[in-house]
């Protein structure tokens, strides 16, 4: 089995990396398979029966807050311009805080960095706003990692997604972000060990691309071959467990 490896100078009073697998949302796991109607048995079905679904809780690791942080919107008017400002607080011993203001802070990139366009249309304010990340993460020679926003939550802020090459880079990976929520919601306490930010690593390979034509006559033999596993005929046939501890 591979390794990442997950290191960080304030790791002995900050919550530690996850398998995403320890972090499904409890919505989920409430949730029944199929839902009452008079309507056939798989038409009624929720996605806890998705195994791309689950697939997507259960994928890498996730880097979570380190310790409870609250979110302050602050607005002002300049000039008959209106400035919305977001500033992150901790909830953290006193001697705990210069670490944390080393370590685990929220900046801002330059407007200039990133052309309007290319940012989030969800954003509710327009600045892109940079969580360092207290977290080195290493992986085995010729693995990278994908650094996005953790699958199928909601959460109030967006990671801008990005790869980065973890055998080789030596420093934490910081995580751009938009903010998502409504700027009508002052404050926004987040708790000890909520999800960050999800880390899939992969191995590099080259890759090329083909493109064939498919047979309707197979797709249709392909259909009534499988028809007999109509429920859960992913999981039962083509589904493969997948393994992050």
């Amino acid at each position: 089995m591979r390794q990442i490896i997950f290191s960080s100078p304030i790791c002995d009073f900050i919550d530690h990396p996850i398998p995403s697998i320890n972090n499904i949302p409890k919505e989920y796991k409430n949730l029944a398979k199929e839902t009452p109607g008079d309507s056939p048995s798989f038409l009624n079905r929720t996605v806890k029966a998705c195994m791309p679904f689950l697939d997507a809780y259960t994928i890498g690791y996730l880097i979570t807050m380190p310790v409870e942080v609250a979110f302050v919107i602050n607005q002002q008017v300049e000039e008959n311009k209106k400035y919305t400002e977001i500033s992150l607080y901790w909830n953290a011993l006193i001697d705990q805080q210069p670490l944390l203001e080393k370590y685990f802070k929220l900046t801002s990139h330059s407007d200039k960095q990133l052309p309007s366009d290319l940012r989030s249309q969800y954003r509710t304010i327009d600045t892109v706003l940079k969580i360092d990340n207290p977290w080195h993460i290493k992986t085995p020679p010729g693995y990278s990692c994908i650094f996005t926003q953790p699958f199928n939550r909601n959460s109030p802020f967006k990671i801008i997604d990005g790869i980065v090459d973890t055998d080789t880079y030596t420093l934490p990976v910081n995580f751009p972000m938009f903010w998502t929520q409504d700027t009508s919601i002052k404050e926004t306490v987040l708790p000890k060990g909520y999800p960050l930010a999800l880390v899939i690593p992969f191995k590099r390979d080259d890759w090329k691309m083909k493109v064939t034509s498919f047979n309707d006559v197979e797709f249709t033999k392909n259909r009534l071959k499988l028809g007999k596993y109509i429920q859960d005929v992913y999981k039962k046939i083509f589904w493969q467990k997948k393994r992050f501890r």
